[in-house]
């Protein structure tokens, strides 16, 4: 009885062996992330439109009064509202881990952008720094989306 059960057991080896390597051949892949999103694309490439507006405006305004946060809660609100609502498209994608946290930290650092803003206007470098930081943030949500427009 045992050497009938080894002798079975012999022979389903080779077939699931075959099974295996058609699998793997038939060029069915697993996907470990999700696939490009035109729509983010868009959102995001826009948001960075906007942002750089509010940068280079800031940049004119230094030293003025009309760089007070308050003549710029506008964009702040605006801003979260365009951030958010990338942020549930995001989330409603599957395997889109990555693209959800890169879109958080963008979000925190719009947050702390605010909260800096409150204290008084900004210097010209500051006004450089925040925006490559952004430009930044920006450049790497896009890298993502492109790559997975690729197929990489």
């Amino acid at each position: 009885m045992k050497k009938l059960s080894a002798v079975r057991s012999s022979m389903l080896f080779p077939v699931f062996l075959s099974f295996l390597v058609l699998f793997a051949l038939s060029g069915c892949s697993i996907k470990l992330i999700s696939s490009y999103d035109e729509k983010t694309d868009n959102a995001v490439t826009q948001l960075q439109r906007e942002v750089e507006t509010f940068f280079v405006t800031i940049d004119g305004q230094v030293g003025l009064p009309e760089c007070a946060y308050d003549n710029h809660k506008k964009f702040y609100q605006d801003s979260k509202v365009t951030i958010s609502a990338i942020e549930v498209r995001a989330r409603a994608i599957p395997k889109n881990t990555i693209t959800i946290e890169q879109i958080g930290l963008l979000k925190d650092s719009l947050n702390k952008l605010e909260e800096l803003h409150k204290l008084g206007c900004f210097s010209a470098g500051q006004v450089e720094n925040l925006r490559n930081s952004f430009n930044t943030s920006f450049t790497a949500i896009l890298k993502l989306e492109l790559a997975k427009k690729r197929g990489e």
